[in-house]
């Protein structure tokens, strides 16, 4: 947290957005119409622009390497920077394992919750609202789920 309250950058983190190859998330980051979050198994719910150093870790079961894969017993300290209020949308956009930490970070927050899914069997809660995305795409598909829905291509 200090280290993102200054103003210099000599270790030269990235800003949570920028960490992915993909350029979905990037482009929502860069559109001043959303303010973003990245959902990170390292670090939390973040915003788009937190510098962060790369990590190797992620919710993700389809991923070849355990020693990868964030372990739900450990103890993690999580920032949670998402501030919602009456009025607020939050969009999801992500892959089946990080559903259940989103719940997480975001149950009981005032406004409205929407999340984009592929997945038929898609664990739903109440007081979420789900949309979803037809793709013949299996693997981050949410990644072009994102930029379909910068160019206003599917239902928000």
């Amino acid at each position: 947290m200090n280290y993102n309250r200054g103003r210099g950058n000599p270790h030269r983190l990235l800003k949570a957005s920028d960490l992915y190859k993909p350029e979905g998330y990037r482009l929502l980051a860069q559109d001043s119409r959303w303010e973003t979050y990245i959902l990170s198994a390292g670090w939390g719910l973040v915003r788009a622009d937190f510098l962060l150093p790369s990590y190797d870790i992620t919710f993700s079961h389809q991923i070849q390497h355990k020693w990868k894969i964030r372990d739900k017993k450990d103890n993690y300290k999580d920032f949670n920077h998402l501030r919602t209020k009456e009025g607020d949308t939050v969009y999801f956009f992500g892959g089946m394992d990080y559903l259940e930490p989103f719940y997480e970070f975001t149950r009981g927050l005032p406004g409205r919750m929407v999340i984009y899914f592929r997945n038929k069997s898609v664990k739903q809660e109440d007081g979420y609202r789900y949309i979803p995305y037809r793709t013949k795409i299996m693997t981050n598909w949410h990644y072009k789920c994102a930029k379909d829905f910068i160019g206003g291509r599917i239902q928000q």
